[in-house]
């Protein structure tokens, strides 16, 4: 358990350290430093708003110290939130901790509430006066950000209407995300066993829901129900205050042109709606082949069809006891790394010995897996609840993938470090493409071989069936939450009709409460965190798929890809790295057919 533990406390001993404190309080004399310098400025800008002229050569000067010191009091800010996120991340029951994130949200808002006035004016400028303002060393690097910022001038409010809205998200939008937190966090699952009753967070319950045994898999699967049933109109409440939330701003937004609450996605993704249009046209045009991933799942379990607590099962291949410990899932990802190359390897070694990996089985640990890192001195963490499946060596490697993406852009200005979703899975799920394969092709038997090529179908399942169905659900929910709040019950109707419609007869039973029990569906943080799974999955198999044609220069274009993935829009990167058009199905088309190629080579391994 003790190598499981994460080292946080190299950048504060404690939230009640001298050095927290410090940082706090440098956050707090920078915000009112921010504070007093807009006041200085804002009869100029509500002048050269009110009258479309710029602000002119002199007040250069100020924008720019203005920026500067932005860019100082939000290194600091995200630093103390990353730790008091590890903190509750690990012990979600923590109430100190809660009281000082609170405290820092406060904070936060406040900061960012004091800089909307520069922000909005540099989104409405003329590009002479903005680049003017980025004519400085250390600004030059913000021309991606700003151009893009700027494509939301026909969304903006007024700088009193963004204020409110800033100030009211803390208490509003973001304390119902953190709800969800909390409550997800301090729920306790009872697994009844026919000799015995367990009770664990849900967490740990989550991480069984892996296990090679069915009856523990059904069992705790049951239990997970059971406890977000008896929360389910709490649950409900959340996503709907959540979707009411985001179609109230929309609406306000929408004074110069319709915003459709797919937007602010598709922006924050920096993809273009064709995008997402032919990614997803690709994956329903060939569910046929699709749904063959979870037909041989269930057919290797001896079933027709899976049950819905089968859908992360592992390979049941063998009778053997399959977890693993952390050391030896340490190893097999180095090892298997280290066949794309050693620098992959040596950074796990690094992430290991230096424990950036949180792995802890703890009762009021949070659920899921994420990668995260302090702002300070630019180091990922690693989060996650390691039981030893082969699942959770799948995870490991996935947050590990995510871990050396930011590694490798640690040196780049950090305006340029910002990536979206649809970017950011491209390492992870490269990072896992890798561990399989290479798990596949050193296995010594069958039984091995099928063991680690189940995980590729298992992906196929997941990536191609589930994530779809998950955008599916929410997009309906969307499109209804416009007319009024959704009830528990119609909320899992709606989820088991997107499951219908994607999985359709390779389940027993949809599993309908999958609204409520999917943390990503109740994030204050973005709406639609589910599309940029799916993208990163066929992107990355993109990639991987170069691996033999460029040979020895494969890991030299794979690391300019990730450093360009926090300056350019999806489209763009694409084109300039791979040379194809992402708007075309075609491209989807092409890693799509690698990926029915795993699934029909398990399935001749099976039959073997």
């Amino acid at each position: 358990m003790e190598k499981m533990a994460w080292n946080i406390e190299s950048e504060y001993p404690s939230y009640e350290s001298a050095e927290y404190a410090a940082d706090f309080s440098l956050l707090l004399k920078k915000t009112e430093n921010l504070e007093a310098q807009v006041s200085t400025l804002e009869t100029e800008l509500r002048q050269a708003a009110e009258v479309s002229t710029d602000l002119g050569a002199p007040f250069v000067p100020a924008v720019q110290k203005i920026l500067l010191e932005r860019e100082e009091a939000s290194v600091l800010s995200a630093n103390l939130g990353t730790y008091l996120n590890c903190v509750l991340s690990v012990n979600s029951a923590d109430t100190a901790a809660q009281a000082k994130y609170s405290e820092l949200q406060s904070l936060s808002s406040r900061l960012w509430q004091a800089l909307i006035p520069v922000q909005n004016y540099l989104r409405r400028c003329s590009e002479e006066f903005l680049r003017q303002v980025l004519n400085h060393p250390e600004l030059q690097a913000a021309d991606f950000y700003w151009n893009e910022q700027r494509e939301l001038k026909p969304l903006l409010l007024s700088d009193k209407e963004e204020t409110l809205l800033e100030a009211l998200s803390t208490p509003g939008i973001r304390a119902w995300g953190e709800l969800y937190t909390r409550l997800s966090g301090a729920l306790r699952c009872r697994l009844q066993y026919s000799d015995r009753t367990e009770e664990m967070g849900l967490a740990q319950a989550s991480a069984l829901i892996k296990n090679v045994d069915e009856n523990v898999r059904r069992t705790a699967w049951n239990a997970i129900q059971n406890a977000w049933g008896e929360h389910k109109e709490t649950a409900a409440a959340i996503l709907n205050s959540l979707a009411g939330w985001r179609h109230e701003e929309n609406k306000k937004r929408s004074h110069t042109e319709k915003v459709h609450f797919l937007d602010p996605a598709l922006h924050g993704s920096r993809i273009e709606r064709e995008t997402l249009e032919a990614m997803l046209s690709a994956c329903e045009s060939n569910l046929p082949k699709s749904r063959k991933a979870p037909l041989l799942m269930a057919k290797m379990m001896g079933k027709k069809v899976l049950d819905p607590w089968d859908l992360l099962a592992q390979c049941p291949v063998s009778g053997k006891k399959k977890e693993r410990t952390y050391e030896e899932a340490l190893q097999l990802i180095q090892g298997a790394f280290a066949r794309v190359d050693i620098s992959l390897a040596d950074f796990v070694k690094m992430m290991a010995e230096k424990r950036w990996i949180e792995g802890r089985v703890l009762p009021n640990k949070r659920n899921g897996a994420y990668c995260t890192g302090f702002a300070k001195r630019r180091e990922p963490r690693v989060f996650m609840t390691f039981m030893g499946s082969n699942a959770d060596v799948s995870t490991l490697a996935h947050e590990l993938g995510h871990a050396f993406h930011s590694w490798v852009m640690r040196d780049l200005p950090r305006v340029q470090t910002f990536y979206p979703m649809t970017l950011a899975e491209t390492a992870s799920i490269f990072a896992e493409t890798v561990l399989h394969d290479v798990l596949i092709a050193t296995a010594e038997t069958k039984e091995e071989k099928m063991e680690f090529a189940w995980g590729e179908v298992e992906g196929a399942a997941s990536f191609l069936i589930n994530i779809p169905a998950r955008f599916e659900f929410e997009k309906n929910f969307y499109e209804q939450r416009q007319k009024r709040a959704l009830s528990a019950d119609e909320l899992s109707a709606l989820t088991d009709e997107a499951w219908k419609k994607w999985y359709g007869p390779t389940l027993s039973a949809n599993d309908k409460m999958y609204w409520a029990t999917k943390l990503h569906f109740a994030m204050a943080g973005r709406s639609f965190y589910n599309f940029p799974y799916t993208f990163g999955y066929l992107f990355s198999m993109s990639i991987y798929a170069r691996r033999e044609e460029l040979g020895s220069g494969f890991m030299k274009k794979y690391i300019e890809i990730l450093r360009d993935t926090g300056r350019m829009k999806a489209e763009d990167l694409i084109q300039k790295h791979l040379g194809e058009d992402i708007r075309r199905p075609e491209f989807w088309q092409k890693s799509i057919d690698v990926i029915h190629g795993q699934i029909e080579s398990f399935e001749k391994l099976a039959l073997s």
